[in-house]
Order: structure tokens, then C-alpha cells, then sequence
């Protein structure tokens, strides 16, 4: 078993928010932490204790405005496999006034942050400068996927694979697919995921919600039956590079949020099965959402004209404010015009891996190995 140690010492965790009872039953559904990652787990159950008057004030002060929100415009609702370009569509997209979008900020502390607003300069101080899986800047209060905040907020979502990836493969199909959860558990997790919806409305006074999450790629179903009238973007990628970005990506956050250890060889048997179930199950539930609630955009297409392909966006989905919100674009455009991304070499036994279990959307795109 390859252990993580580069960024073991890190203590400072995105669950410091949550409520110590929450902590609790998490870590007991999740077989607790290793040694390794104590100092991390003390932090986030200081943390918790710190932050609880925050929570009790926030839920004495807004909880009954925010029960009463109503979600009245549908949400545009961005979705695809992680590392298929989302964040990058949703931060272009996140420039028209018209959006708001869930913020790193919310996430970080989902039913509390409109008590601890005083404070969030001074937390924002204890957060990494860039993403470690792409080098992109953080922002505290910049567009964030709101599985974040799930993963404060309920014991069941994607971020707990990676919090703890000894039980990622539960974790991943109880909260991504809804396997093997109870009615009741199912209930509880829509209740909550409805009622941080509300909460970011409301701190947004209305605005339409604008939302990027790869974990909802397969939930389709239960976003239509909290949002009948949603919009849907669905970004995809050359598979070849989804596969080394996501593995990438999975061993660096993991470098920084794991509270227990993990293998190297069970991480990419991860990623090449949690691909598969979950493209399988979006080309399976796309069908439920009607023709002109849904675009398909190519993560080549988007980079190499981003203006073309926003405009179709809003064509096929007859999405108001284009001409509204065409400048602010082009100066975000202008401001990642030197970033670079990231560069892979490829042999010949990840192509023949990655051909042999993902060519149904290797085919179904036209997809070639990349050179």
C-alpha cells in the first residue's frame, strides 16, 4: 500500500464547519481516522465546537426566512464527469449578473455563513492559494460545487470518498447513485440539499442559481423532481486525458483531505469503475429532461471558441441576457488567457485500459488516444 505523505502535516480541513453530533456519526459510518491524520480530525472537531453558537444563531435568525424561500427560477444546472472542464464553464458562465452561483465560502460553512460573514477575511487567510489538482487560483468567494457543502451537511456525498477513501466505494454509491439508502435517509438527503439551495437563494435575494457539480451527472431524476423546469449543461472530454486528470486529481486532493490512508492501485480501479456507472447512468436518466432543457458541450470546443459555444448555450436553452453578460465574460476570458493546462504523456497500457472499459463514450464522441 503507497501511503500519502507530502501534505499529511496539513491540518486545516473544509469539514471544520461541520456540527460536532454530524462529525460524530460520520465518523462512526466511516470507520474513523488513521494516526496519521489525527492532528486533522482534532482540528475539525475544534473547529466544530468554535463554530456551533454560529449555527444555533443562524438557525434561530433565518431559519424560518429561509424555510419560507421559494426557488422560483429554474435553475442552469452544469454537469459531466470531474475533469471535463465544469469549473471552467461554470466560472464563464458565473460572469452573467443574471446567475448566483454556491460560493466556496457557502460551502465551507453551509448553515452558518451568514452569522460568521464578519470573519470570512480572516478565514480565507487559512486557505490554500491555488487548487492543487490544476493550479487555479481560490477564491472564497468564488463559483464552488455544492457537494462541498453536502458533505458538511449529510453523511452521504462524493467529498466523503475522498475524507474516506477506505469506504469511497459505499460512500460513492450511496451518495452519487442513491444505493442502499433508506427511504428515510433519501428524504433527509433531499431535505437538505433543498434547504441549502434555499439558503444560497436567499442570501442572493432570488437570484437564479447557477450550479456545477459532477457529482449530480447521475442524479438527474431528483433534480427534476426538485426543479421540474431546470436547464442542463452537460460538458464532456476527451476520456483518454478525463482518465490521467482524474487520477491526478484524485491523488492530490486526496493528499489534502484524507483522513485515513489509501492505495494507488485502488484509486485507478476507482476511476475507471465510478466512470463507467456514472456515464452509464446519465445516458440512461438525460432522457428524462426535455430536448430544449438540454445542450451538450464539447470541452475542446469550449476552449478552443468559448464565446461560440456560450452563445449556443443560450440559443438551445433560450436563456435571456446574453448581450448583458458578454463583457464581463470577455475580460474573464482575457484574465485565463495564460493559464496553461495541464500537459500528459500517455503509453500504451493506459490507452489499452482506458479503450477497454470506457469505449462506449469513446466511441459515442469520436474520440482518438491523444499524440
Amino acid at each position: 500500500m503507497k501511503k500519502m505523505d507530502k501534505n499529511s502535516k496539513t491540518i486545516q480541513h473544509p469539514l471544520f464547519g461541520i456540527s460536532t453530533k454530524k462529525w460524530i456519526k460520520l465518523l462512526n459510518k466511516n470507520k474513523g481516522i488513521d494516526r496519521k491524520f489525527l492532528a486533522r480530525g482534532v482540528f475539525i472537531t475544534l473547529s466544530s465546537i468554535f463554530t456551533a453558537p454560529a449555527r444555533y444563531f443562524f438557525k434561530l435568525k433565518y431559519d424560518s426566512k429561509i424555510n419560507k424561500t421559494k426557488i422560483k427560477n429554474p435553475p442552469l444546472i452544469i454537469v459531466g464527469h470531474w475533469r471535463t472542464g465544469t469549473t471552467y464553464l461554470h466560472e464563464l458562465l458565473s460572469q452573467d449578473p443574471q446567475f448566483c452561483s454556491v460560493t466556496l465560502w457557502n460551502t465551507l460553512l453551509p448553515d452558518s455563513f451568514l452569522t460568521l460573514e464578519p470573519m470570512k477575511k480572516f478565514l480565507a487567510n487559512f486557505l490554500p492559494k491555488k487548487r492543487p489538482m490544476d493550479e487555479i487560483r481560490v477564491d472564497i468567494d468564488g463559483p464552488y460545487e455544492e457537494e462541498a457543502a453536502i458533505a458538511v451537511l449529510s453523511p452521504w456525498s462524493f467529498f466523503h470518498c475522498l475524507h474516506f477513501p477506505r469506504n469511497a466505494e459505499e460512500q460513492y454509491l450511496k451518495s452519487i447513485h442513491f444505493e442502499g439508502l433508506t427511504d428515510s435517509e433519501l428524504d433527509q438527503w433531499k431535505d437538505d440539499y433543498l434547504k441549502f439551495m434555499k439558503t444560497v437563494t436567499f442570501a442572493n435575494n432570488g437570484k437564479r442559481l447557477l450550479l456545477k457539480n459532477p457529482a449530480n451527472t447521475t442524479r438527474i431524476k431528483m433534480l427534476l423532481e426538485l426543479f421540474p423546469e431546470a436547464n442542463f449543461i452537460h460538458i464532456y472530454r476527451n476520456p483518454y486525458k478525463v482518465y490521467l486528470s482524474t487520477i491526478k486529481m484524485r491523488n492530490k486532493v486526496l493528499d489534502k483531505l484524507s483522513l485515513q490512508n489509501s492505495s494507488k492501485d485502488e484509486i485507478e480501479k476507482q476511476v475507471i469503475e465510478n466512470y463507467k456507472r456514472l456515464m452509464k447512468s446519465y445516458f440512461e436518466q438525460e432522457k428524462l429532461i426535455p430536448k430544449n432543457k438540454i445542450v451538450d458541450i464539447r470541452y475542446e470546443d469550449l476552449v478552443k471558441e468559448p464565446i461560440k459555444q456560450i452563445e449556443k448555450i443560450y440559443s438551445i436553452l433560450k436563456l435571456p441576457g446574453l448581450t448583458n453578460a458578454l463583457p464581463e465574460m470577455q475580460k474573464y476570458l482575457e484574465r485565463q488567457k495564460d493559464y496553461k493546462t495541464n500537459v500528459y504523456k500517455i503509453d500504451k497500457k493506459i490507452i489499452e485500459r482506458v479503450k477497454n472499459n470506457w469505449n462506449f463514450t469513446i466511441e459515442r464522441w469520436g474520440y482518438q488516444p491523444p499524440k
